[in-house]
């Protein structure tokens, strides 16, 4: 699949790589533009290429990685995403890590709203970044929550990640799994979990 990534820090970096490993051709963008990652070459795989945001973000999988209140602006950059995937990795936090708040949407809610006519799936957010790679200690996978409003787009999102070493857990809709995933909701601890198979 062709995936495009908006932002270029930790997290955007290692989900780069981690997509990168199966058989997914990816774009990775950032706001100070394509050039600005040129010395970062050595750091990827021949499948990540380096673009400029308003390409990553018509790719058929979009990973928004940026800050949360930077995430509705990126996304507006797009009138109409035609049922494309726009995976949501973002947390409910400033930069000084004070939370913001939705209510009565969760976070995801939010992005969706402002990601018009996505198919919009909450995932990755509740894994540190060194756990985003799908390693474990020893023999199993790394369980990955996700909820989403598509089924369609679900069993998709999902079957990309079996092959990256990851169990990925359906937690439903972004009203209920959403906000169990969300800054609070009870699942900011998860990077131990591990599945034995």
């Amino acid at each position: 699949m062709e995936i495009g990534i908006v932002g270029a820090g930790t997290v955007g970096t290692v989900l780069a790589q981690t997509f990168a490993r199966g058989d997914n051709q990816i774009k990775l963008s950032r706001h100070s533009g394509a050039s600005s990652l040129a010395a970062r070459r050595s750091e990827f795989s021949s499948k990540v290429d380096f673009v400029e945001v308003n390409v990553a973000l018509q790719q058929p999988m979009v990973i928004i990685a940026v800050p949360f209140e930077q995430a509705p602006a990126v996304l507006h950059q797009i009138a109409d995403y035609e049922q494309r995937l726009v995976i949501d990795v973002t947390n409910q936090f400033t930069a000084d890590f004070k939370k913001i708040k939705t209510a009565p949407l969760t976070g995801s809610e939010v992005i969706a709203s402002a990601a018009h006519n996505a198919r919009v799936i909450k995932a990755f957010n509740t894994l540190p970044p060194k756990f985003m790679d799908g390693h474990v200690n020893g023999d199993g996978r790394r369980v990955l929550f996700y909820a989403g409003d598509d089924v369609a787009a679900k069993k998709e999102f999902a079957a990309l990640l079996r092959p990256l070493n990851f169990r990925p857990v359906n937690l439903g809709r972004l009203r209920h799994g959403g906000s169990v995933m969300q800054v609070g909701g009870g699942l900011g601890n998860t990077h131990f979990i591990q599945i034995e198979e």
